[in-house]
């Protein structure tokens, strides 16, 4: 692995067709630095030569169209500009590299005044000393030495030699001509001047004399798209590890490539399958050959790509040494001229091939929702390159020790420690929950059929990173006809108890920081595993057989990824309670947020499986877990550089598709510990207790009789962590107190070891003690943050269409999900004010042309589809109002209507609103309330099939044990008319 550096004076990149042909032949160089000079771009046009896939851009340039130096950086450099000059000479910028700081100095030296110019560079660089890797590069616009860097065509004057003042500046700054150092007796020169018929070497780099040995190449290019010649330098770095191969899915795109890869696939399994040979081996060594051919047909493309252009590239070098020895030469200069008119020629057509495909994919995708405006829109972010560490107090910056701090942590999380599974299985006996039917049983364990893997494979996404095998999703969907088989059949063998293919047992872990969190620290970094596809659609087919089973019996407090369970429901939870205590002023209480340390990586695989056996999942659905859930190894991947390998012995992937279910499934018991400890005291309505809400790990307890009640919830934790693995992050374990005075409260705190806040984030929302705060510190806090991102997109070039898409893809997605999570807006004022933000962005700050009602309406009414957020979040209560319509979730109707004096009906349809007026002193119920008043009669205007008569009519007292029947189980028709069932068919339900 090395740092690809170029130095170009490009002669001006004013004319778009040469600018483009500029940036397509550095794309295609893959560098990692370019400093171009000669720019002639002025300040105020100066955004022509962003280009992000070149790298990070520092510019600097002068009023009118002259000079000009501009640098390219990747962002994996961390750079950052030091300083740079007013007229489009100097540019220096600093690069994190291997712990190492490097100076880039981008140069273009005038043809007068030289000496006053380098004199002056020289003072500016004394204040930075503290450098000791410095490269400067570009056109000096003198030699070195006039027998070496000029050719001997004229008589040897001095004229054109660099200095004194430049020279000072290099011996004191310790700085060498890396060219000449590696070509001592070379004469080659980086511009020919027509007119004098000479050629001199004026581009040079100049490097610290410690950078010298890691220089492993240093070359003139030849001549293309400008009179002066790049020069490319190739920086050796440290040893980074092994090289990480992913399958380029381009192949794919042609049908030749796919027919040769299906031919190959099919003669491969007809010959090995019917051998004695193990499957999972035949699978595997099938995957390598596939990796083989692949590569093979990879590096045919390429070279097809570019054998045109490197030929021509040697002509002209060739023919540019014959000129050097005979620059007068004109059949020579005719011929160079011939070659690079040719070189353009072949570089246009790529461009305006790209060009055309780009207006097609424009043309497809401009103004609608998808990638492409989401490109647009997105805000970019930095690489996640770690270049610093604090451990114990050591901050630590070089690479390598990094990297072996990231191993050496990881290593020793994923370390089981001793266990006794005589504990484990005593312990699973006293606390294990309901166990599966025989129908779910059979379900779990039945043979895994062709449908199963297909549909996993369909459901694959594209553009994901693939695991250590370096196949992608794509190869399987394009493959399908020829893998779905022999997979299937390696799949059943595990589940007959054979062992998985030994590929399964590797992942890549990335490292993702977690977001508001110091990233100097090992712990606040999240492993995510990249797992090899096969191994995802065997997981895939059991997640989806686990999914349909747990539903049964994990409770409905667990609201994460299960069908059916939705997130909205645990924040609907919380700012009931919060009501409800805000009424009940004598009930003291505390909401705590717990958060497990790496709650996923330390689950003990030997508790998951007893726990899997406890619910009696069956033999071949613990085969499958068994065999994917042991011997498993991974390396890190640490700044794009992949460690050592290391064993797992604990926790489930991230990443794995059937990982959380299985963490859900361990986590359950604790949650069934809690709900059933009796000095463990939720919050009271009337003979219920609201004692938790989980979204997998995303744990709230709420209790009443604080202290004692967390003092126990502690010990349980505890007691379950010895023997699943579960660890409590008390520094991270926020709580809410409420009703509680300053001494309860430090009481509290002193007693648990746990620390009361005021405010809170959980699972997306901001939470405090009293919900009056919620509009402000949510929807007026996403709404400010909106409203940024949309004063950045009005200086995007969209349409009307695409700025509606834009409210679309990155809009009304943040607003839903208040929408679902908070219902608790009571005034119609902020969605006015909301439509007067995107109204403005729409129409770019102009009078609008056409009305808002019609810019909402569907385009098959003629309208223009734009979200009108207010009939969203109306949407959305009604998401809500449906537990109150349909009666079925009493748990919801008990703490939502704990002082409800009525029926839920009552209040709906009978407007016993008007007589208890308490009704809407929720901050719920109101804010529901309100979007059921404005569609009612729109949606009912007669009496609705949905009411209950007999709960309207009941006086309401909590926990009130009774089923209600509906309209629709009392009528029956008669012949157009309904009437009551008889006495005899009502009385069961009644």
């Amino acid at each position: 692995m090395s740092l690809q550096l170029l130095s170009w004076n490009i002669n001006g990149c004013n004319i778009p067709e040469k600018r483009k042909k500029i940036f397509h032949i550095l794309k295609k160089e893959q560098l990692d630095i370019i400093c171009l000079q000669e720019t002639h771009v002025t300040r105020l046009h100066r955004k022509v030569l962003v280009n992000k896939r070149l790298g990070q851009e520092f510019i600097s340039s002068d009023r009118v169209k002259k000079r000009g130096v501009v640098i390219y950086v990747k962002e994996s450099l961390s750079p950052k500009l030091l300083f740079k000059d007013e007229h489009g000479r100097i540019l220096a910028v600093e690069i994190q590299h291997q712990g190492e700081k490097i100076m880039l100095l981008g140069i273009y030296a005038p043809n007068e005044g030289k000496s006053e110019f380098y004199k002056k560079l020289h003072e500016s660089m004394l204040e930075y000393l503290d450098f000791d890797n410095i490269i400067m590069m570009g056109d000096m616009n003198g030699i070195v030495s006039t027998n070496m860097d000029k050719s001997q065509s004229q008589k040897v004057t001095k004229d054109g030699r660099l200095p004194k003042t430049f020279f000072e500046m290099t011996d004191n700054m310790d700085w060498i001509d890396i060219w000449r150092m590696r070509n001592p007796l070379g004469k080659e020169g980086t511009f020919f001047s027509e007119a004098h018929l000479t050629w001199t070497r004026i581009d040079q780099i100049w490097i610290t004399r410690g950078l010298a040995p890691k220089v492993r190449k240093v070359e003139i290019c030849p001549k293309t798209c400008s009179d002066h010649n790049a020069l490319k330098m190739d920086l050796a770095l440290l040893p980074t590890g092994s090289f990480r191969w992913k399958m380029n899915d381009n192949l794919f795109r042609d049908q030749e490539i796919i027919k040769k890869a299906q031919k190959a696939l099919k003669d491969y399994f007809e010959i090995n399958l019917n051998t004695t040979v193990e499957k999972r081996t035949i699978w595997d060594a099938s995957k390598a050959v596939m990796r083989g051919f692949l590569i093979q047909q990879n590096a045919i493309k390429k070279r097809k790509q570019n054998e045109k252009k490197d030929k021509i590239l040697e002509k002209i070098k060739e023919l540019e040494k014959k000129l050097r020895v005979n620059p007068k030469s004109q059949p020579i200069l005719r011929e160079i001229k011939l070659h690079q008119a040719q070189y353009s020629k072949l570089i246009n057509q790529e461009i305006e091939w790209k060009i055309k495909l780009m207006k097609q994919k424009t043309f497809e995708s401009a103004n609608k929702c998808g990638k492409l405006l989401a490109w647009q829109l997105k805000k970019r972010q930095k690489l996640n390159i770690v270049t610093n560490l604090e451990i114990e107090g050591r901050n630590i910056q070089n690479p390598v020790e990094i990297r072996k701090s990231f191993q050496k942590y990881f290593k020793k999380l994923y370390t089981q420690g001793p266990q006794n599974e005589v504990e484990i299985e005593q312990f699973l006996k006293k606390n294990s929950f309901k166990k599966l039917t025989q129908e779910n049983r059979l379900l779990l364990n039945s043979q895994i059929t062709r449908q199963e893997i297909e549909h996993a494979i369909q459901n694959m996404k594209l553009g994901k990173s693939p695991g250590p095998d370096g196949l992608t999703s794509k190869y399987y969907k394009i493959m399908s006809d020829y893998l779905i088989q022999p997979l299937m059949e390696v799949s059943n063998e595990i589940l007959e108890g054979k062992k998985a293919p030994e590929s399964w047992k590797e992942a890549f872990i990335t490292l993702i920081p977690k977001l508001e969190t110091e990233k100097t620290q090992l712990k606040n970094y999240r492993p995510i595993s990249l797992l090899n596809v096969d191994y995802k659609i065997f997981a895939d087919v059991l997640a989806g057989r686990l999914k349909r089973v747990l539903n049964e019996v994990i409770h409905k407090d667990q609201a994460g990824f299960l069908p059916g369970r939705h997130m909205f429901a645990n924040t609907r939870n919380i700012i009931d309670i919060l009501e409800l205590l805000q009424t009940d002023i004598n009930t003291k209480a505390v909401l705590i947020f717990i958060d497990a340390e790496k709650a996923f990586d330390n689950i003990s695989w030997k508790f998951m499986k007893g726990n899997l056996k406890e619910m009696g999942v069956g033999r071949g659905f613990q085969n499958g877990i068994d065999a994917i859930y042991s011997e498993q190894k991974a390396k890190l991947i640490v700044n794009n550089v992949v460690t050592e390998e290391f064993k797992i012995e604990k926790g489930t992937r991230q990443g794995c598709p059937i990982s959380p279910l299985l963490f859900i499934s361990v986590l359950e018991v604790l949650l069934n510990m809690i709900r059933g400890d009796r000095l463990v005291q939720g919050i009271q309505v009337g003979a219920k207790q609201y004692k938790l809400k989980a979204f997998a790990d995303d744990l709230v307890l709420t209790l009443q009789e604080p202290e004692p009640s967390t003092k126990r919830v502690l010990q349980l934790i505890h007691d379950f962590g010895q023997v699943a693995g579960f660890k409590l992050n008390k520094q991270k374990t926020k709580v809410l107190g409420k009703n509680m005075t300053d001494t309860e409260s430090e009481r509290f705190q002193r007693e648990t070891e746990l620390s009361l806040v005021k405010k809170v984030k959980y699972l997306g929302v901001n939470i405090t003690a009293k919900n009056l705060s919620l509009f402000k510190d949510n929807y007026e806090k996403c709404w400010s943050e909106i409203k940024r991102d949309l004063d950045s997109w009005a200086k995007l070039k969209l349409s009307l269409l695409g700025r509606i898409a834009a409210i679309k893809m990155n809009v009304l997605p943040k607003m839903l999900f208040l929408f679902q999570t908070l219902q608790i807006v009571d005034k119609t004022e902020c969605f006015r004010r909301w439509q007067r933000d995107i109204s403005k962005f729409v129409w770019q700050g102009k009078k609008p042309r056409i009305k808002f009602k019609i810019l909402t309406d569907a385009k098959e009414r003629g309208g223009f589809a734009l979200p009108d957020l207010r009939l969203y979040y109306e949407a959305a209560a009604f998401c809500w109002l449906k537990d109150w319509l349909l009666l079925e979730d009493t748990d919801v109707l008990d703490l939502e209507g704990y002082n409800n004096t009525f029926g839920w009906h009552a209040y709906l349809w009978y407007d016993k609103v008007k007589i208890n007026k308490a009704f809407k002193n929720h901050i719920v119920r109101k804010a529901v309330f309100n979007v059921w008043t404005k569609y009612k009669d729109l949606l009912e205007n007669k009496t609705p099939r949905w009411l209950s008569p007999l709960e309207a009519k009941a006086r309401k007292r909590p926990n009130m044990e009774a089923y209600w029947p509906k309209y629709w189980e009392l009528l029956e028709k008669d012949g157009d008319n309904w009437k009551l069932q008889s006495m005899e068919k009502m009385k069961d339900k009644v």
